[in-house]
């Protein structure tokens, strides 16, 4: 929280069990998301990761199918991105479950 008085921020610096988790939860999507064969680009398991579709309509069409099985995920598409480079991006947190992680994965398999 930033309301101008950086006495009052709260760091995550100053909680590190959520920075313990967020990097547990990362390194669990781009685990799971590997074995599953979604192509993950280089990521490296951080809070975000993306999933690589190589087309803005299948981008558009698998995050809008997530979407319906309360998978919020943001297409990034052309011409943000080259064409075979559009992909969905997830962006994890340190309040994401290990199952809602492991579902959205299941789900992203699924519809890919």
């Amino acid at each position: 929280i930033v309301d101008g008085d950086p006495t009052r921020d709260v760091s995550m610096l100053a909680e590190p069990e959520r920075v313990a988790r967020l990097q547990e939860r990362g390194a669990q999507f781009l685990a799971q998301a590997r074995q599953h064969g979604i192509n993950t680009g280089l990521s490296q398991g951080y809070a975000v990761t993306p999933a690589v579709m190589h087309s803005s309509v299948k981008a558009l069409r698998v995050s809008n199918r997530l979407f319906e099985k309360s998978v919020n995920v943001q297409p990034i598409i052309y011409p943000a991105v080259e064409e075979r480079a559009a992909r969905l991006r997830f962006f994890i947190s340190s309040t994401h479950t290990e199952s809602q992680i492991r579902t959205a994965i299941e789900l992203l398999a699924g519809n890919s």
